[in-house]
């Protein structure tokens, strides 16, 4: 593994308004501290033991990391998650029921948490998230005006099961993107998006995503 030459490899393909977030899901934390040394600081986890157990290794070393949280969340689990030191996102908030729970526990936050809503682009049933635009709109109205829990954007994936890969990781980009300029319009809020891994990251970056995601890539 060399982070140095992984890190400027990524980096040098970032447009402007394009972020990277590490995956650094069952990486010791001496990776994630290698990364940081470089000056990288957003990290995401997908179990909330795991992070938790990272966080608080790495808070005095790593005092201004943000760490996200990428995979399914269980509302059982959400007081654990919200005592991590410097979590500073959710990219997988997939139906009503868990965002709402989210609000009704914000009281717990050490600070301001942003939520990226996750949305089901490739219609696969595997996968969680909301699948209709009206559902997606009714959830973005529970946020309070006044919250430490804040709407940060939307989150999607592009379809696994099919013969025309970069074709259908595209078409699900640009729908997350119609739905996103829809609804930063109806909000007057503006969005980000989460969307694009490992394999096609260089799509979405093209789709002009705010957040991509890779992880094995850069621990190689």
């Amino acid at each position: 593994m060399n982070p140095s030459l992984n890190l400027a490899k990524v980096q040098a393909q970032l447009p402007a308004g394009s972020n990277l977030l590490i995956v650094s899901k069952t990486r010791p934390y001496q990776d994630i501290q290698a990364y940081y040394d470089l000056g990288h600081r957003d990290f995401g986890e997908n179990r909330v033991q795991e992070l938790l157990e990272k966080s608080e290794i790495l808070k005095n070393s790593c005092p201004e990391i943000r760490w996200h949280m990428i995979g399914h969340l269980q509302s059982n689990k959400i007081n654990q998650l919200f005592s991590v030191h410097n979590l500073w996102a959710i990219h997988s908030v997939d139906d009503q029921d868990l965002l709402e729970k989210l609000l009704k526990a914000e009281a717990k936050l050490l600070t301001n948490l942003n939520l990226f809503l996750q949305y089901n682009t490739s219609k696969e049933e595997e996968k969680s998230g909301f699948e209709d635009y009206e559902t997606l709109k009714k959830a973005t109205l529970l946020f309070p005006a006044q919250s430490k829990v804040k709407l940060y954007g939307l989150m999607t994936m592009g379809t696994l099961r099919t013969e025309n890969f970069e074709g259908e990781a595209r078409r699900c980009f640009q729908e997350l993107n119609q739905i996103r300029d829809r609804l930063s319009q109806e909000l007057s809020c503006p969005l980000q998006t989460s969307m694009g891994m490992s394999q096609d990251y260089r799509i979405a970056l093209e789709e002009k995503a705010n957040w991509i995601r890779l992880g094995t890539m850069l621990f190689v």
